[in-house]
């Protein structure tokens, strides 16, 4: 057993000097009281929100076992590998087909970006997720036209790659994906490809997003609006959510409110801002800002119909995991809707709550922490090989800190 594997075997803090591991724990005891303090849970404002949120029983659907669902996912590299003068990532993303949960066919794509360490790193690590994005979404349409499944799983919400998009736009990119004859020249081409190739999947009516990282605080902008001069709540809506929904119950914001969740989202963050103010006006201020944000950000207004045009619910699938939040078009069709929601359920994967087959193809296509560097190496070597000068890779590919692995 080697000294690395025999580390692995004991926590990380334990590997910290011993006056730092005091540290972790004294900082883990001052965090816990003041969480006690703050009274994390208001009782009779979870019994006012119990009343007041309209929650109900998922409806069944019998022939979930049937239905065809191409799961699409996507990844890059979890480190960047930089070098003095080049920076590489590595994406990739899959789809499997199920029957059920009989998994079928599957597919991979992947690439690579590299860039001469010239842009800022948060950058050149948003041009990296929207390669990605790209990724998925020419491996979601290929699912599509080849197998046309009753449900298209993707993982994560339609326009989630949008924010942050508008600090790229200008930028110069001049990448060509992998087997293409042309490619994208700046920021402002890709994203509108993406947003493109994403517009073309929502209006088929048979996608369907799989949100796991979400913190919509829609359920206080609508407590706000509604009673200006009430307290903020403190919690996301998947966190109130969790503590009101019981196992096959389903809450959806479109049912709950006559308001879209976008702009509730914001709401009670506006509300500060004007206070004072009729809520009817803080309301149209919240949609003016929101839209010009859209549009900044996609950089075509046209686009804003189809973010405010997709419906999110909640389902909570089990009783020890988290309500899972999805997404939708609001011109599906309701019985295809009612034939997802109740696969989403069917499909649980108790480890969890989430859909099990989206679960297969994250783990089937994430890529490991290291393999940017692997990368870089192989084609430090390849170079070597071909008789590129030794100096001109020792400068090229130098690490910057070459105690520290990635």
């Amino acid at each position: 057993m080697g000294v690395r594997q025999e580390l692995d075997e004991y926590p990380d803090w334990s590997r910290m000097p011993k006056v730092l591991q005091s540290r972790f724990f004294e900082l883990a005891e001052a965090e816990a009281q003041k969480l006690i303090r703050a009274n994390l849970v208001d009782a009779n404002a979870v019994e006012t929100l119990r009343k007041m949120l309209k929650i109900k029983r998922l409806e069944s659907y019998e022939g979930w076992d049937e239905l065809l669902v191409a799961c699409v996912d996507g990844s890059d590299s979890p480190v960047c590998n930089e070098r003095i003068s080049l920076r590489y990532a590595l994406f990739a993303s899959a789809y499997k087909l199920f029957k059920g949960l009989e998994g079928l066919d599957e597919e991979f794509m992947s690439d690579y970006y590299s860039d001469r360490q010239i842009l800022p790193h948060e950058k050149f690590s948003k041009i990296v997720e929207l390669f990605m994005t790209y990724y998925e979404r020419l491996m979601a349409h290929r699912a599509l036209r080849k197998h046309s499944p009753d449900i298209l799983m993707l993982d994560g919400s339609f326009f989630g790659y949008r924010a942050r998009c508008s600090e790229i736009l200008d930028e110069e990119i001049d990448w060509t994906p992998f087997g293409r004859h042309t490619g994208f020249k700046t920021g402002k081409e890709l994203v509108d490809e993406v947003t493109k190739l994403t517009v073309e999947l929502v209006k088929s009516g048979r996608a369907l997003g799989v949100i796991k990282r979400v913190n919509t605080a829609s359920i206080d902008g609508w407590i706000a609006y509604k009673y200006p001069s009430s307290k903020p709540i403190g919690l996301n809506d998947r966190a109130i959510l969790s503590i009101l929904m019981e196992t096959c119950t389903l809450f959806s914001y479109d049912e709950a409110f006559d308001v879209n969740f976008n702009i509730l989202n914001w709401y009670r963050e506006v509300s500060r801002e004007l206070k004072g103010k009729d809520p009817e006006d803080i309301l149209r201020g919240v949609e003016r800002r929101l839209r010009v944000q859209i549009k900044a950000d996609l950089g075509d207004e046209s686009y804003i119909t189809y973010v405010m045009d997709t419906k999110r619910c909640y389902i909570k699938t089990m009783e020890e995991h988290p309500p899972v939040c999805v997404e939708f078009w609001k011109g599906s069709d309701p019985e295809w809707v009612k034939k997802a929601l109740w696969y989403v359920y069917a499909s649980r994967d108790p480890a969890t709550g989430l859909p099990f087959p989206l679960d297969i193809v994250d783990s089937l296509v994430s890529l490991p922490k290291g393999v940017a560097r692997e990368f870089a190496e192989e084609v430090e070597a390849r170079l070597l090989r071909a008789g590129v000068d030794q100096k001109v890779l020792l400068n090229l590919f130098s690490r910057f800190n070459p105690q520290k692995e990635e």
